[in-house]
């Protein structure tokens, strides 16, 4: 009898292990991954091909890669992933990589990483919490932004790069900019959205992040302390007039002053060796009159005053890099001599461009296309007919 109830229990015992083990054969354990699920190349993670809703990224990868603007990786443009874990190797997060994974409520960002790519983690609706590693020291544009449900960010002092809008549309952000009009992170001055009329810009602040100022400011006063002004800073900022800036801003990122119809007066730094497209598309600031290019300045982005060289004159110091510009670019322009005075020119210098004639010429430096004979005189010309590429000299009005 003892035999039979020992035999049972083994059979029982046996029977459910057997039920048990054909189980397991059925459940795929979520986060599962094969190595043909990923493809990487050079230590560059490119895509994801797994269906997993827990993504275990291979030890080794070194950059988990966004690819071309909004490119798919397989990470992106992912409703399904709920979960990332990122090994240690990882030492950047590339652009869009994980861009509208709309599922996305858990990713851990290990020591090692340095720099989280533009629009990295843009659009991920789940996310409610980040960390930034001690190690990041950069964060770029769009980074966190429209995450709907981000609210709690911690950021260490080592991120000191931070790009425009950044963080924008989080209740992170939401929630700085209902505590102050201007909100500073490690001394990059990240929004102003909410500031109007006059704004000072406080001592401590290094940098300006792209289009993080107020549509509603008048005039800004900047800081001693302040080195680069972001890109797209101001654009857009149409009631703003004046703009002051200190010796130390060593950049000025393109668009900064686009669309500021209002701008009359523009301070431009001692320090500045480059201007870029700074207002980038014609009478952009129609109001500015004249603008003193330091002479500092060794190179100027080509289109920069040609297209506003119709509503403002640029003053250059004499043999300086924008003098030379103005020159060779028909900009209107007038020279600061060594002592400082404006001097007055009798003529500036034009260089013939295709399709051009005296009369055009005449027209758009003096006024009247009738005036063509005093730049004959000037010149020396016996007729009408002139080159492309020679240069003419042009009266002063």
């Amino acid at each position: 009898m003892g035999n039979k109830v020992l035999l049972s229990g083994f059979i029982t015992i046996l029977i459910i292990s057997l039920i048990g083990f054909g189980s397991s054969k059925d459940v795929k354990a979520e986060g599962s991954n094969t190595s043909s699920d990923f493809v990487i190349e050079d230590g560059v993670l490119k895509k994801y091909k797994g269906s997993a809703t827990e993504v275990i990224i291979p030890d080794g990868v070194k950059e988990i890669g966004g690819g071309d603007f909004l490119g798919n990786n397989g990470l992106n443009y992912n409703g399904t992933i709920t979960k990332v874990v990122i090994p240690d190797s990882v030492t950047k997060i590339g652009t869009w990589a994980f861009y509208m994974s709309s599922g996305l409520s858990e990713i851990n960002i290990p020591e090692n990483v340095t720099t989280i790519g533009s629009g990295a983690f843009s659009n991920c609706d789940s996310l409610s919490e980040i960390r930034i590693p001690e190690s990041t020291t950069t964060i770029g544009s769009h980074a966190f932004s429209f995450c709907s449900n981000l609210s709690k960010i911690y950021i260490p002092e080592s991120t000191t790069t931070i790009g425009g809008d950044a963080f924008l549309g989080t209740p992170w952000l939401k929630a700085k900019e209902a505590e102050s009009d201007l909100v500073i992170v490690n001394n990059v001055l990240i929004s102003a959205r909410n500031a109007r009329g006059e704004v000072t810009v406080p001592e401590g602040v290094t940098k300006l992040a792209g289009s993080s100022m107020s549509s509603a400011i008048t005039k800004v006063t900047l800081p001693e302390s302040l080195i680069e002004i972001g890109e797209y800073a101001f654009s857009g900022c149409g009631k703003l007039e004046e703009v002051y800036m200190k010796d130390n801003v060593e950049i000025i990122g393109d668009g900064a002053f686009e669309r500021c119809k209002s701008l009359e007066v523009l301070r431009l730094s001692n320090k500045l060796t480059e201007i870029g497209d700074i207002f980038s598309y014609a009478n952009g600031c129609k109001n500015l009159k004249e603008l003193e290019i330091p002479a500092s300045v060794k190179k100027i982005h080509e289109n920069t005053f040609i297209s506003c060289a119709k509503s403002f004159t640029i003053l250059v110091h004499e043999n300086s890099a924008a003098h030379k510009y103005a020159k060779e670019n028909n900009v209107r322009y007038k020279v600061i001599g060594a002592d400082g005075k404006i001097q007055m020119p009798t003529y500036t210098e034009v260089k013939i461009k295709k399709g051009d004639t005296l009369w055009k010429i005449s027209n758009k430096y003096l006024g009247k296309g009738n005036r063509f004979k005093e730049i004959m005189k000037l010149n020396n010309l016996k007729n009408t007919t002139i080159h492309v590429g020679q240069k003419l000299k042009i009266p002063a009005k």
